[in-house]
């Protein structure tokens, strides 16, 4: 093989070598990440509530009670139980504060009264010493909804948060400011502190 033919040779041999060495010259791998964000539920008690008022001596009615609390979640009505349960203590321990229409009791907080005046009072009853029941009206943000459950499953009387898709709202519950007929007597209700309990919960299902 003369010298022309030889350096043709290793020129072809070279361009082969390189041209396979580009051919592999190349690796890739693909992994996706991820993370879970779990269901969250944050409940607040707000500045505009009104805790404490006074009551007209004659007639029972108040200067206005409300309980204001904020709600911001990312979990949906599957995964939470959205619920405004409420309690009143009476001589045998602590019951429901609703009413079956909805209205809450307050009982005396020295005199308690007994579970018969609060069941009385419940129904609508007059036989009620040291029992107040007053109206209730409950809001929330669109488009998020609340309606009184007489009796919801494990809670009992309560009302039922709806959030509808929403993430953010404000739930009001008002107290009316008379009582409701019947439950409120000069003759049979004692002087002092009417107190009932409201609470919003958020239970995970």
């Amino acid at each position: 093989m003369n010298k022309t033919n030889i350096t043709k040779m290793l020129i072809f041999l070279a361009s082969v070598t390189l041209c396979t060495v580009k051919a592999y010259g190349y690796a890739e791998a693909e992994q996706s990440v991820s993370t879970t964000v779990q269901p969250s539920v944050a409940i607040e008690k707000q500045a505009s509530s009104i805790e404490v008022s006074t009551a007209n001596a004659e007639n029972g009615s108040h200067s206005g009670l409300q309980s204001v609390f904020s709600l911001k979640t990312n979990g949906t009505d599957e995964d939470y139980d959205f619920i405004v349960t409420s309690k009143i203590l009476t001589s045998g321990g602590e019951v429901s504060a609703y009413g079956n229409n909805g209205c809450i009791l307050f009982g005396h907080t020295l005199s308690t009264p007994t579970a018969e005046a609060i069941q009385n009072a419940k129904t609508g009853g007059r036989d009620n010493r040291n029992v107040i029941a007053y109206p209730v009206t409950a809001t929330i943000t669109d488009p998020m909804s609340v309606s009184f459950n007489n009796d919801y499953g494990v809670y009992g009387d309560c009302y039922v948060v709806k959030v509808n898709g929403g993430t953010e709202g404000t739930l009001t519950h008002i107290v009316g400011q008379s009582p409701v007929s019947g439950t409120y007597s000069v003759g049979q209700d004692e002087a002092g502190t009417y107190q009932a309990t409201v609470t919003f919960t958020a239970v995970s299902k």
